[in-house]
């Protein structure tokens, strides 16, 4: 006799209470049939697929490598942070913006209070030109504005996650293929807006989400890391007039990743 049970109760096993695990699928980190779903009392069969992915504490490197200024002058620092490094105020005192733990590449640091102020208006009326680069998951083939309006979701586990929504803030990424694996693709991504988890939402939201991202891809499809680099910034500098073009070239995992012989 076929055994039905609500997706609630057919994920019971995970090491977390009910509560929890009702959040986490109304904030959709569970899966039937290989599809995110968020309605808990859903009626299952044995014959269903039912998981929870919660991302892993531990997804990046536990000894993040050196930090390393690629830049400075009287009035900020820019490092180029690798991954696992959070960017952490108590530890880079001035940030002026910051970058996910998964993510790698260039963070600008004032040295002045006055420094902090400036160099947020320029973020703040995007006059910061930022370049990333990021591998997908598929086949992206051409350029494309992807203009959808975010909104934080809640948190699960210790992670804030967020997704588009017609509630959102307004979002806009410029979205350009480079290079193409067998299904995977290389992309430069410059974010218009600067919201959290832009990228990552947007790529995914389309459906080409980041490798190695466990909070918003594939988790079935692991990587070491996130294959998401932040490349370049370009700014006319406040105090002196002249124009700043700072370069982060691709870390080694990107070209190891093409060049793995199982890459999709």
């Amino acid at each position: 006799m076929e055994k039905f049970v609500d997706l609630l109760f057919e994920v019971h096993h995970q090491k977390l209470t009910k509560t929890k695990i009702r959040s986490a699928i109304d904030q959709g980190f569970a899966f039937l049939n290989g599809k995110m779903h968020r309605i808990a009392t859903t009626v299952c069969s044995s014959k269903d697929r039912v998981e929870l992915r919660i991302p892993e504490e531990n997804s990046a490197p536990k000894k993040p490598e050196k930090i390393v200024a690629v830049y400075e002058d009287p009035f900020i620092v820019i490092w180029d942070k690798p991954v696992g490094v959070l960017s952490d105020p108590k530890r880079f005192k001035g940030l002026v913006h910051r970058l996910d733990k998964e993510t790698s590449g260039l963070l600008i640091q004032a040295k002045t209070l006055e420094a902090k102020a400036a160099f947020e208006a320029l973020f703040k009326e995007r006059k910061i030109s930022k370049r990333y680069l990021a591998i997908v998951h598929g086949n992206y083939l051409k350029p494309v504005l992807i203009d959808l309006p975010i909104a934080r979701l809640g948190r699960v586990a210790g992670f804030e996650r967020f997704g588009v929504s017609k509630l959102g803030a307004k979002a806009s990424t410029n979205t350009k293929p480079l290079f193409f694996g067998k299904n995977a693709t290389l992309l430069e991504c410059a974010p218009i807006t600067g919201r959290t988890h832009q990228i990552r939402v947007h790529l995914s939201a389309v459906g080409f989400p980041i490798v190695g991202d466990l909070l918003y891809g594939k988790k079935e499809v692991r990587f070491p890391r996130m294959l998401l680099h932040s490349t370049s910034l370009e700014f006319i500098h406040p105090f002196t007039g002249e124009k700043i073009f700072v370069e982060s070239p691709a870390p080694r995992e990107f070209d190891q990743f093409f060049s793995h012989p199982k890459t999709p």
